[in-house]
């Protein structure tokens, strides 16, 4: 059996009772969901509706296999390293990532500007990879591993331009009391984004977060149905792009997307 290493001592999953699993998955789900600063352990209380004794022991396990860690000051949880350092494993080796690398990494260059390149999970997004052209300025502020509530990004609001409009009503009434949460949000323009996306059948991302000088664009990649199982998307600074930009940018996106589904289909297309 495999073992994980610690600052303290070598644990492996056996030193683990089977019935704490599913509370440390409950756990680590509430604390990649919560505010970019950690969960006080009130905070994981509350969102998980466990007993504070249980959180504690479980959270304990948790922080001896480097899964989870706590700011000395502010007595806030994290996640640890480690358990980055297994999701970045992770992220590499996901075919999606795999197929769309080169093509992604192209069309940052063609942008002059950061590309990303999002899944959902759930109620969440997850970025499995981010591109950077040559250019000295680019704007992005993403990495690979980013998590948060489905529909923070343009890559989401491309997706979200692919699905159903009672789907995409679903998902923001469900996600509505996370988004609230983030500093800075402005639910009447992120609700302006929303039905502006899916009237125009691409993401587009603008004054919904307390940063009013960026704005992004965003389109799904589809199965063969046209069922959206990823995004891809840029920022960009609002002033700097005029409309004839913005539509160059868009035709360059769906280009890339479609490059990516042909690959998917035909693993051997170039």
């Amino acid at each position: 059996m495999s073992r994980i290493r610690s600052s303290s001592r070598t644990v492996s999953a056996s030193d683990l009772p089977a019935g704490s699993l599913n509370r440390a998955v409950t756990l680590l789900e509430a604390i990649a969901q919560g505010p970019q600063e950690g969960c006080e352990l009130s905070d994981l209380v509350a969102r998980t509706s466990l007993p504070r004794p249980t959180v504690y022991r479980v959270i304990e396990m948790l922080m001896t296999v480097g899964w989870v860690t706590r700011d000395p000051e502010t007595r806030r949880f994290n996640l640890g390293a480690d358990l980055a350092a297994l999701g970045y494993s992770a992220i590499s080796r996901h075919p999606l990532e795999r197929t769309a690398a080169t093509i992604l990494s192209a069309l940052a260059e063609t942008l002059n500007q950061v590309v990303y390149l999002s899944v959902r999970s759930g109620l969440d997004f997850v970025c499995i990879g981010r591109y950077e052209s040559a250019s000295q300025i680019q704007v992005g502020r993403g990495w690979a591993g980013m998590r948060g509530p489905f529909g923070m990004t343009p890559a989401c609001m491309g997706m979200f331009a692919a699905l159903s409009r009672e789907d995409v009503r679903d998902i923001v009434k469900m996600c509505m009391p996370r988004y609230r949460r983030l500093e800075g949000f402005d639910e009447s323009g992120f609700r302006e984004s929303v039905a502006r996306s899916m009237d125009a059948g691409y993401g587009i991302y603008g004054n919904i977060i307390l940063d009013r000088t960026t704005s992004g664009l965003g389109v799904a990649i589809c199965d063969p149905s046209g069922y959206p199982i990823a995004g891809i998307g840029t920022t960009y600074i609002t002033a700097w792009s005029d409309e004839t930009q913005q539509k160059a940018c868009i035709k360059e996106l769906q280009k890339a997307a479609r490059r990516i589904e042909e690959r998917l289909l035909s693993p051997g297309a170039g």
